[in-house]
């Protein structure tokens, strides 16, 4: 009998506790994540803004000449219509039979939160890393492992960007190499922004 009564001591504790975890018509709301909690976004906020907007028009100036040619790179540039109506430039070195050895395309944004989308869609690439250049966040990645092309996107200032790819066939015995070089040339390209009021 003594184990009949145990039993069902545990069996009426057993309820007790399972009613005062149940919601009922009066039981209090549990405290949920609120709707004003906003996730922490993995790119770090910019310190000493660059202004991307002041030189969205005139895109082939954000290398000078004599960076152009330290990259080993031919003049002039060339302007070109680039994503929402904005004005991208390529910078290229031909052989003498006019095959292309290296490119550099530019492309700004502004008004856009271009660092945050690439983060989210790019994370995936064979190579991504989430970086900064001369202290500005920055998202490097390659589409193909294989291949020496680079995408470079740098986010001087809160809502204003530039999207740098950087390709060179010398390259195809080393694509990581690429990278490297395509860092170089953002980091040019960020001494050329002036500073953000």
């Amino acid at each position: 009998m003594r184990i009949g009564q145990v039993t069902a001591r545990i069996a009426i504790g057993s309820v007790i506790v399972l009613a005062g975890c149940s919601a009922g018509p009066n039981a209090s709301p549990e405290p949920g994540p609120s709707s004003s909690t906003q996730v922490a976004s993995p790119i770090p906020s910019v310190k000493n803004p660059r202004d991307v907007a002041a030189m969205a028009r005139r895109p082939c100036e954000l290398l000078t000449a004599q960076q152009a040619t330290q990259f080993r790179l031919n003049l002039p540039p060339r302007e070109f219509d680039a994503y929402l109506g904005d004005v991208g430039c390529e910078w290229s070195s031909t052989t003498r039979e006019r095959e292309t050895i290296r490119t550099v395309h530019i492309s700004t944004f502004t008004n856009n939160p271009t660092l945050e989308v690439a983060y989210g869609k790019d994370r995936n690439r064979p190579f991504f890393e989430l970086t900064k250049i001369s202290g500005y966040p920055a998202i490097v990645s390659r589409t193909n492992a294989d291949l020496p092309i680079c995408n470079v996107d740098v986010k001087p200032a809160e809502h204003q960007s530039f999207s740098l790819t950087y390709k060179s066939r010398e390259f195809d015995d080393n694509p990581q190499r690429s990278c490297e070089i395509g860092k170089q040339v953002a980091a040019a390209v960020l001494m050329n922004l002036p500073p953000k009021n």
